[in-house]
């Protein structure tokens, strides 16, 4: 196994351990750990997993357009993050969110640069496709 096969390898692992815990921030969000002002309720649920859940099969099958694609989609969770961290009714799982959501967004591009690396270490001489 080459170096960039390893490195390619443990951001993949640091990618789908991150979508996880950035789909269980927010559940816990929505249902444990609530703002004040607000209610648990499976609606507002179900619009912030949902979106999120769409990128499953990418994330776990290592589609890399798929992942690009989840990058683009986390940055509207950032903007919300740093929003709730902001605010004056900040609780302590604010901070987490946002910590879950930048690690997603890092290991993601950093598995899409290393991926596209490996593959086109392993593509034969001559098979470019130009």
């Amino acid at each position: 196994m080459t170096a960039i096969e390893k490195r390619a390898r443990f951001a993949a692992l640091a990618m789908k351990m991150s979508y996880i815990a950035f789909l269980l921030s927010l559940t816990l969000g929505t249902w444990v750990w609530v703002q004040e002002g607000r209610q648990p309720s499976i609606s507002i649920w179900l619009i912030r997993t949902v979106p999120i859940l769409l990128f499953a099969y990418g994330v776990f099958k290592h589609q890399l357009r798929s992942i690009a694609w989840l990058c683009f989609a986390i940055l509207m969770y950032f903007a919300m993050a740093v929003t709730e961290a902001m605010s004056p009714y900040v609780i302590w799982f604010n901070y987490i969110e946002l910590a879950v959501v930048v690690i997603l967004f890092c290991s993601a591009t950093i598995f899409i640069r290393w991926q596209a690396q490996m593959l086109k270490a392993k593509q034969p001489e001559g098979a470019s496709g130009e």
